[in-house]
């Protein structure tokens, strides 16, 4: 029997302990590291769509890059204040599209201009959201109406803070290209423009 085998026999116990030592560390190193991933900011809890976003709304994650959507943000400066384009569930990140800055355009494209159709009907109006999207339909005629459609997947940008008294409906701002902005304007000099919820808040 050589020596190194005796020095085995001899110490077996003790060299089991140590074996046992070095697998335990082993395991609780590989379950408390860190994940791989970029650190980014993710809503703490549910978010409706047209809220101002604070920092208790906001908290820290590891995302794996492989997952990550573009443009994440990371910072709160990036976020905070802003308002959400449409809901939220909590843990989602929150990207440049997810929230818009103060200006009502800011995050819809270069191309958008911003058009204002009247909302008459108050049961619609309480349905609506900064962030919604939205069909345009003129109707006109007295005998026969027939609606027509003038806008389709318009973004709602802008909705009046309460409740309107407007005798002519109440002012719903959207983020349109110059052409349908165009086509709004005239038709609704001779129509009345009703709009349809397509992805509801």
């Amino acid at each position: 029997m050589n020596r190194a085998l005796r020095f085995v026999l001899r110490h077996r116990r003790l060299l089991a302990s140590f074996a046992a030592g070095w697998a335990v560390f082993f395991a609780l190193a590989a379950v408390t590291a860190e994940p791989e991933g970029q650190r980014v900011l993710v809503a703490a809890r549910d978010l409706d769509s047209g809220m101002t976003v604070r920092a208790a709304d906001l908290s820290a994650a590891k995302v794996p890059s492989e997952v990550l959507p573009d443009h994440p943000a990371a910072a709160m400066r990036d976020v905070v204040g802003r308002t959400t384009s449409g809901a939220i569930r909590r843990g989602e990140v929150l990207t440049d599209r997810r929230t818009i800055a103060a200006g009502p355009l800011d995050g819809y494209g270069p191309a958008r201009v911003l058009a204002v159709v009247r909302v008459s009907d108050p049961s619609v109006l309480a349905l609506l959201r900064p962030g919604d999207t939205v069909d345009v339909v003129a109707v006109a005629g007295e005998q026969k109406p027939k609606a027509t459609l003038i806008a389709r997947g318009a973004a709602v940008v802008t909705i009046p803070k309460q409740e309107s008294s407007f005798a002519d409906g109440a002012p719903v701002g959207l983020a349109v290209t110059s052409p349908v902005a165009l086509r709004l304007a005239e038709r609704a000099l001779d129509a009345r423009l009703a709009v349809v919820a397509t992805r509801p808040s």
